[in-house]
């Protein structure tokens, strides 16, 4: 479905925010292999050190993507689980879904960064395809975008409505995207596509 938005030929850049695996499960993978270069984020080590492997063309971060720089605490499963949170809020929900108890999780802290320094640093101003799987953490995210600085064409994320909390998140994450002109098309399991309609 992502693919069809792009000519066959063409060549664009992505970012891909909670990147978890260079080839599994990964919306960037096949926009990588038609040679696709982009900046690939995520918080777990052992992950980023699969990307510089396999995906040795990308820019590959080890770091978790907030609001601000800094530390946060960090619910942690183990070192390449894609469940690992920033988000009490999201630690509901998996605790919930996913039978997890309270023993099942460590805590530790984890450096942060604002995406908008990223972006800056590696001087992408233009992004045909945005990917965020931030377990819980999209809108502090999408929020902290300046979309009128950053031209992003197709943005892929998580939106979740377990909780009046996630509810409440969603609907923000939906009126941002809005006013910067995004148009929803798609929902695919929980990710939502959307589309700039400057484009």
């Amino acid at each position: 479905y992502l693919n069809s938005f792009f000519g066959k030929n063409y060549i664009g850049k992505f970012v891909d925010l909670g990147c978890f695996h260079p080839t599994r499960d990964n919306n960037t993978f096949r926009f990588y292999k038609k040679k696709w270069r982009g900046i690939n984020v995520d918080l777990n080590p052992i992950t980023i050190e699969l990307f510089k492997f396999f995906r040795s063309k990308d820019i590959n971060i080890n770091c978790a993507i907030s609001n601000k720089k800094g530390l946060k605490k960090m619910y942690f499963v183990d070192d390449l689980s894609p469940l690992n949170t920033l988000d009490f809020n999201h630690l509901k929900f998996l605790k919930k879904n996913f039978l997890f108890k309270n023993k099942d999780f460590k805590e530790k802290k984890i450096k942060t960064e604002n995406i908008k320094k990223i972006l800056k640093k590696y001087n992408f101003t233009k992004v045909d395809f945005l990917n965020i799987d931030l377990e819980g953490l999209e809108y502090e995210v999408v929020k902290s975008i300046d979309f009128k600085k950053y031209k992003i064409n197709l943005i892929c994320l998580e939106i979740l409505d377990h909780n009046n909390f996630s509810r409440n998140k969603s609907r923000k994450i939906k009126q941002i995207l809005k006013k910067s002109n995004f148009k929803f098309l798609k929902k695919i399991g929980v990710n939502s596509i959307y589309k700039n309609t400057l484009f």
